[in-house]
């Protein structure tokens, strides 16, 4: 084979997708604002900070002659704060059924009603309380039922050491030791201490470092779709634009061609990598554990390669079952973008239904993903992702030889025509 034949036709295939808008949007733009959506939406600048709640209130317990009562509840949810941020923005109402259509229209996150005795049950027996909770956003419900259940927590323990405080000083301090039975008693109240610690790999840390791996998962995203498009589009733009004649007319052999076409598109994917990793360092602020001076960081770059041989490979295949450039293009693309879910790259595998996880394991697209994630945030070995490679690499080896001998039977068939 020739080198310049297939230089040749690596810097003619840059040259059309670059010309291409359709392509440079799907290819480049479109995995930049997925990155860019993720890094200020579902990893905002201020993810490690707390979020204010607005809550409304409705206290029939004014005027309470105990000291544990609903204006001392009311007064430190007014008060409550974390690292000097508010936790709730309080909103007081006398009407309990505009307080409630308020939380259904989401106007306020939660609705609070301390009953008509609140403070006598609270010193003497058990109160109760009714909370209404605005279900209008699944993940805000979620986030609103964990701060109220913290922050109710937090103030029932520290009724229930006041309530402890005041008893004893009812008991006789002769013969008794005090100590033992306030113990005791603080055990009742709360039989575990919960002292929670929160580890997290060093390479998932810091919002920078999340967002470097979401940018590893953009580059991932884009080099399924846009490998698969490519792939399946490799033979059928030439013979749409009426080019494959001339260039099988030339001294250019079968070979040449299906070797330019192969590396055009591994070129063509390297540069959307190059772009995507410095578009989020550059503007999203990523940062990404890569060491070159550690081995096993280089499997990273060789299971791009292999999942950029893989899909282009796959892509020939897909172009066996389309008759269009236009249908090839689409169906590649919802393929493409399938499998970027379905490894696990924006969410975890353990929140897909039972079969999807099933797709997701036994998907080499996962493998290759599934290496690079233990090696770049778990600090994995070799020997911990050899099964990974090994079986992306055998996979991706029988998906190429076959997307190749589809291309060679291709341009025979054209040529018998």
């Amino acid at each position: 084979m020739r080198i310049n034949a297939i230089k040749a036709f690596i810097i003619k295939d840059l040259k059309e997708l670059f010309r291409d808008k359709t392509a440079i949007f799907w290819m480049i733009v479109w995995p930049l604002l997925w990155l860019v959506l993720t890094a200020y939406i579902f990893i905002p600048p201020e993810t490690n900070a707390p979020r204010t709640m607005s809550i409304g209130v409705i206290n029939y317990d004014i005027g309470s002659e105990y000291q544990l009562n609903g204006s001392l509840l009311v007064d430190v949810l007014e008060k409550a704060e974390y690292d000097e941020i508010k936790l709730f923005n309080v909103q007081v109402y006398e009407n309990e059924t505009l307080m409630l259509d308020d939380i259904k229209k989401g106007r306020v996150d939660a609705g609070l009603i301390i009953p008509k005795g609140f403070g006598k049950e609270l010193t003497f027996h058990q109160a109760s309380l009714k909370v209404y909770v605005s279900a209008a956003n699944i993940q805000s419900f979620q986030i609103n039922i964990f701060m109220l259940n913290a922050f109710l927590d937090e103030f029932s323990r520290t009724v229930s050491k006041e309530k402890i405080s005041w008893m004893l000083k009812f008991i006789p301090e002769d013969n008794i030791d005090l100590k033992f039975i306030e113990s005791f008693l603080i055990g009742i109240a709360e039989p575990i201490n919960l002292i929670l610690n929160k580890i997290s790999p060093e390479t998932l840390i810091s919002r920078e470092a999340w967002i470097g791996w979401y940018t590893m998962g953009a580059l991932g995203m884009a080099l399924l779709y846009s490998g698969l498009n490519m792939g399946s589009l490799a033979l059928m733009e030439e013979k749409q634009k009426k080019c494959l004649p001339k260039i099988l007319a030339s001294p250019i052999t079968p070979s040449e061609l299906i070797a330019g076409k192969v590396l055009s598109g591994v070129a063509s994917l390297f540069l959307i990598s190059i772009i995507t990793i410095a578009f989020g360092i550059g503007v999203c602020g990523a940062k990404i554990y890569w060491n070159p001076l550690r081995i096993e960081h280089w499997i990273v770059p060789l299971m791009l390669l292999i999942l950029a041989l893989m899909v282009l490979g796959l892509g020939s295949i897909l172009s066996l079952v389309t008759k269009s450039a236009k249908g090839a293009s689409g169906l590649s693309t919802s393929l493409g973008l399938l499998l970027a879910f379905l490894t696990g790259i924006w969410f975890p595998k353990e929140w897909f239904p039972e079969w999807m996880q099933i797709l997701a394991e036994y998907s080499p697209a996962t493998w290759a993903i599934e290496a690079i994630r233990k090696v770049i945030v778990f600090e994995a070995n070799l020997m911990e992702v050899a099964h990974y490679i090994f079986g992306a690499s055998v996979v991706t080896l029988i998906v190429f030889v076959i997307g190749v001998m589809i291309y060679r039977k291709s341009l025979r068939k054209y040529l018998e025509e």
